[in-house]
C-alpha cells in the first residue's frame, strides 16, 4: 500500500506565519511549496523550527482565492519542512482538491506507490488506489476508503473493549443515532419500524389532531407523546400525564376534571383538573383502555366541545388543549366486549402510531443496550464494556419487556458487575436453547400435514395432476415431487 493522498509537484506561494522567540516575536515569511496533498505539504523554508511546532499558512489558490489555515511541523528536510494540515475545513478541502487535480503529471506513474502503468488503469495494480482523479465523486470515496485503511492499520493493536466502546462512540456521538428528533436522547434506534415512527411523529407534530399510540407496555408510549408536543406549537405550554390506570376509579374524575369544595366528603377544598392544568398545552393519557366506561361519555363530551364541568359545578370552563392518548390492548376487542365506546374510539384514533416491540427491531436491540450502557457508565463514572457473548446475547433475546426491560437490565449490570466487561450472567439474561428433539419433531409436523394435504387433494381432483397444481398453488412438476416423496 502506498501513501494515502495524492501528492503532487506544485509550485504554490504561500506565507508562512510563525513564532520564532517563544510568543515574543511573529515572523512572516513568503515562501512557497514544492510538493502538495490534502494532508499537508513540503514548504521552502531555511529558518529552523523545530518539530510539532504550529505554524500559520496563507496562501492563494488560482481560481479560488486566499486560505488561512494551520499547520503542524512534522519534520525537517534537506531544504525545507514537511508539514501536516490542521483545520482544513471541507470547502478549502475540496478546492485544494481541484487544485492538486489540475497538477498531476500525466506520465502514467501512480501518484500514490509511483509505480508506471502501462495502460491508464482507474486503479493502480501494485496499491490498489483508484486512479480516475476527474470522477465527480471520486475524493468522497478516496477519503472513505482512505479513513477505512487507517481504521484497519491502527485496529490491528486494539483489545475487543477497545472495538466495542469504538461503536459506543459511533452510534451516540457521530451517527447521532437515538437522537433524530433532538428532543430525547433516550428515543434510540435506526431500524424501519423506529424510523417509521419518528417520521410520522415530525408529520402529525405541527397539526392539532389527535393522536392514539399504540405498542405493549415498555415501548416508549410517553416518549413517543412527549416527542409530538416538544415539536408542536404547544411546546412553551404545559405537558401532563396521568396514568387511568395507576388512580382508583372514585378518585380519577376528581383528577381529570376537578371538583368544587364540598362536592364530596373529603373534599375540604376545590381542586382544578389535569384537563384545566394543561391549558393551552399537551395532555397524555396514559392506558386509555382502562378508562371506566362512566368517565368515557364524560371525556367524549369534552373531545366535543372543549368545556372541562369540575364535580360539584354548575357550570364549565373553555380550555385549549391537545389529546394524546397510549393504550398497549386491544381497543376494538374491547369495543366487541362492551368495554370501551366505539364512539370514543373513533375520536382518539384520528392519527395512530404503533411502536414495534424491542423483538421485532432487529439491530436496535444492541443500539439501545450500548446506548444505556454508556450513559449509566457516564453517570457512575465508570468505564463498562458488553463481552462478546453478551452482545450475542442481547441480540438473541426477545426482551418482553421491550425498552424498560433493556434499562433495567443494563442498569443492573452497570453496578452489579465487578469486571470492566459485562456478561449474560452479570444482566441475568439466560436465552433458552432449542433441543434437537424439537426441530426433529416440527420436521415430523411438516412432513406430516404436507403429506396429508396432498392426500385430500389428489381425492379432491380425482388424480388430475393439473387440478392438484392449481389447488395447492404449485407447479405440476412439484405435484410429481411430492407425490414421489411421499410414495403416493
Amino acid at each position: 500500500m502506498g501513501r494515502l493522498d495524492v501528492r503532487c509537484e506544485v509550485d504554490l506561494p504561500v506565507c508562512v506565519i510563525a513564532d520564532n522567540n517563544g510568543g515574543k516575536g511573529i515572523t512572516e515569511t513568503k515562501t512557497r511549496f514544492t510538493s502538495l496533498s490534502l494532508a499537508g505539504g513540503f514548504i521552502e523554508f531555511k529558518p529552523p523550527l523545530s518539530k510539532n511546532k504550529i505554524i500559520g499558512l496563507k496562501y492563494d489558490l488560482p481560481k479560488h482565492g486566499e486560505f488561512e489555515i494551520l499547520g503542524e511541523i512534522l519534520r525537517s528536510g534537506e531544504g525545507g519542512i514537511a508539514t501536516r494540515f490542521y483545520n482544513l475545513n471541507r470547502d478549502a478541502k475540496l478546492k485544494l482538491w481541484d487544485y492538486i487535480k489540475e497538477n498531476i503529471t500525466d506520465d502514467l506513474s501512480c501518484p500514490y506507490c509511483g509505480k508506471k502503468n502501462e495502460q491508464r488503469f482507474r486503479r493502480c495494480d501494485n496499491c490498489g488506489w483508484g486512479l480516475n482523479f476527474h470522477s465527480q465523486d471520486y475524493i468522497v470515496e478516496h477519503e472513505k476508503e482512505a479513513f477505512n485503511n487507517r481504521l484497519s492499520l491502527k485496529s490491528k493493536s486494539f483489545s475487543i473493549e477497545d472495538i466495542y466502546r469504538i461503536l459506543n462512540f459511533v452510534d451516540v456521538e457521530i451517527l447521532k443515532i437515538g437522537k433524530n428528533l433532538d428532543i430525547n436522547e433516550e428515543f434510540v434506534g435506526s431500524s424501519k419500524g423506529i424510523l417509521n415512527v419518528f417520521s410520522m411523529i415530525r408529520k402529525v407534530a405541527p397539526t392539532e389532531i389527535p393522536v392514539l399510540i399504540t405498542g405493549e407496555s415498555g415501548t416508549g408510549k410517553e416518549l413517543t407523546a412527549m416527542a409530538i408536543h416538544e415539536r408542536s406549537q404547544r411546546k412553551n405550554k404545559p405537558f401532563v400525564t396521568i396514568n387511568c390506570a395507576a388512580i382508583p376509579e372514585n378518585l380519577l374524575e376528581a383528577e381529570l376534571f376537578g371538583h368544587e369544595k364540598g362536592s364530596f366528603t373529603g373534599a375540604h377544598t376545590g381542586k382544578i383538573g389535569k384537563f384545566e392544568y394543561a391549558d393551552g398545552g399537551t395532555i397524555f393519557l396514559d392506558e386509555i383502555g382502562e378508562l371506566p366506561v362512566g368517565l368515557q361519555s364524560k371525556l367524549l363530551r369534552f373531545l366535543e366541545d372543549k368545556i372541562v364541568e369540575r364535580i360539584g359545578s354548575n357550570g364549565g370552563k373553555k380550555i385549549d388543549v391537545r389529546l394524546v392518548a397510549a393504550t398497549n390492548c386491544d381497543l376494538k376487542s374491547a369495543i366487541a366486549k362492551g368495554a370501551f365506546r366505539k364512539d370514543l374510539f373513533y375520536r382518539l384514533d384520528v392519527f395512530n402510531i404503533n411502536l414495534p416491540p424491542v423483538r421485532d427491531r432487529g439491530e436496535d436491540k444492541g443500539i439501545l443496550a450500548r446506548y444505556f450502557l454508556n450513559k449509566f457508565s457516564r453517570e457512575m463514572n465508570l468505564s463498562k464494556t458488553f463481552t462478546p457473548e453478551a452482545i450475542d446475547t442481547i441480540r438473541s433475546y426477545d426482551w418482553p419487556g421491550n425498552v424498560r426491560e433493556i434499562i433495567n437490565k443494563v442498569r443492573r449490570a452497570v453496578v452489579m458487575s465487578k469486571e470492566e466487561a459485562i456478561t449474560p450472567a452479570d444482566m441475568e439474561l439466560n436465552v433458552p436453547k432449542i433441543e434437537m428433539d424439537i426441530v426433529t419433531s416440527l420436521k415430523e409436523v411438516r412432513y406430516s400435514i404436507e403429506k396429508q394435504k396432498l392426500i385430500e387433494a389428489m381425492r379432491h381432483c380425482n388424480n388430475n395432476i393439473s387440478k392438484v397444481a392449481r389447488v395447492l398453488g404449485i407447479s405440476r412438476p412439484s405435484v410429481y415431487s411430492l407425490r414421489k416423496k411421499y410414495n403416493i
